[in-house]
């Protein structure tokens, strides 16, 4: 037995032509609950009363407001929900390409051309309706989580610190390397592509991917570094004491090991990427946690813009900056390296000077990058029978 009217999802079908909607309602009629309007202003004003359309199926040529029109007032609505309507265009033989390229810019979410097929047109309904469905889902979860988040400081899913934990965290972080001349970094990570992950593999498969990367970040850390998720697929690295160098390092680090790693989904292993942005400024009086944290999502941004899977912001420590920063530096001695240490062990900053310590550690620091690049030339290559995200 069909369901209901009230349980069906409500589509509105605009076409001044009464035998187009008359066909159209035929066809959609077991699936949907069917709203017609007779050209692009009455579309409009049905679309504003009815908060439950969740699909709509426009004639591109009518009178009065015609189908491109109706998309843009919905595309540039201020109302987010109207603004992803899924929005199916129906062209006739009297359109020609260029109509149906400016709808397409103008953000149509299909095609479909008269006169109907009802086995094609009945496919493209169901599949624009799911999809709205999924992404709907999406916000909901995020907008849950954000409310237990914030109830809480810890996040609920992956039981580590959550956005305003890190808030909190980050404001006493960086009060102490005010008082103590110390530095501060943040790093801000985001799992690539990660709506693909939801909509392939679902709900309950991504949040384990989150809690399995969740682990990975924790592991290894110093009891002072704070790990948080954010939002719905972003994480935060708070790390004390941490200096550009060390903070890309370290980033650098997550990130090859994220990507090489086997996420279990579904029984299988799949490979994801990260984006991630650092902020590590020069920690002075007025130095805000709030502004490390705009500086660090917008490297993530263009991390993200450039396709992912790499780090923005800090600096890397190359040999040959080392080499320039010891030039001109007595070496430290074997003692006062093994002071430095013990003083980074317990958290304080070492009181020999950097340019002496790097001068000592040199010779090492470049026996491990030469080391590290011949390990890279025999490591052999991922299988590409492994599937990724």
């Amino acid at each position: 037995m069909p369901p209901d009217n009230d349980q069906k999802p409500h589509l509105l079908v605009v076409d001044d032509s009464r035998l187009m909607r008359v066909a159209a309602r035929k066809i959609l009629k077991s699936d949907f609950d069917i709203i017609e309007a007779g050209d692009g202003e009455d579309g409009w004003e049905r679309i504003q009363e009815n908060p439950d359309i969740v699909l709509v199926m426009s004639d591109l040529s009518m009178p009065n407001l015609d189908g491109l029109g109706l998309l843009r007032r919905i595309r540039e609505s201020a109302d987010s929900r109207l603004r992803s309507l899924p929005v199916v265009i129906v062209t006739g033989a009297e359109d020609d390409d260029g109509s149906k390229q400016a709808a397409l810019a103008a953000g149509a979410s299909d095609f479909i051309t008269k006169p109907f097929d009802s086995v094609q047109l009945l496919a493209r309904a169901k599949a624009q309706a799911r999809q709205r469905d999924i992404e709907k889902t999406l916000q909901e979860t995020a907008q849950i989580r954000q409310e237990l988040e914030r109830s809480s400081a810890v996040d609920p899913l992956t039981g580590l610190a959550n956005e305003q934990a890190l808030i909190q965290r980050g404001g006493e972080n960086l009060s102490y390397a005010v008082r103590h001349d110390d530095e501060l970094a943040l790093l801000a990570l985001r799992v690539d592509r990660f709506k693909i992950l939801f909509l392939r593999h679902g709900k309950a498969a991504a949040e384990n991917v989150l809690c399995q990367l969740a682990s990975l970040l924790t592991e290894g850390r110093r009891r002072e570094d704070t790990v948080a998720r954010t939002s719905l697929a972003d994480f935060a690295l708070l790390l004390p004491s941490a200096n550009p160098q060390g903070a890309r390092g370290l980033a650098e680090q997550l990130r090859e090991r994220i990507a090489s790693h086997g996420f279990g989904v579904d029984g299988k292993s799949v490979r994801l990427t990260v984006s991630i942005g650092l902020s590590c400024p020069e920690v002075v009086g007025d130095t805000r946690f709030d502004a490390m944290r705009e500086e660090a999502l917008q490297h993530l941004a263009t991390a993200e813009k450039a396709g992912g899977n790499r780090v923005e912001g800090g600096a890397e420590t190359a040999p040959e900056t080392i080499a320039t920063e010891a030039a001109g530096s007595s070496a430290a001695s074997p003692a006062q390296v093994e002071e430095a240490l013990r003083a980074l062990a317990q958290g304080n900053r070492p009181t020999t000077d950097r340019a002496a310590l790097l001068q000592a550690i040199e010779p090492l620091l470049a026996y491990c990058q030469r080391a590290r690049s011949s390990q890279q030339e025999t490591t052999p290559a991922t299988s590409p029978t492994e599937p990724a995200v």
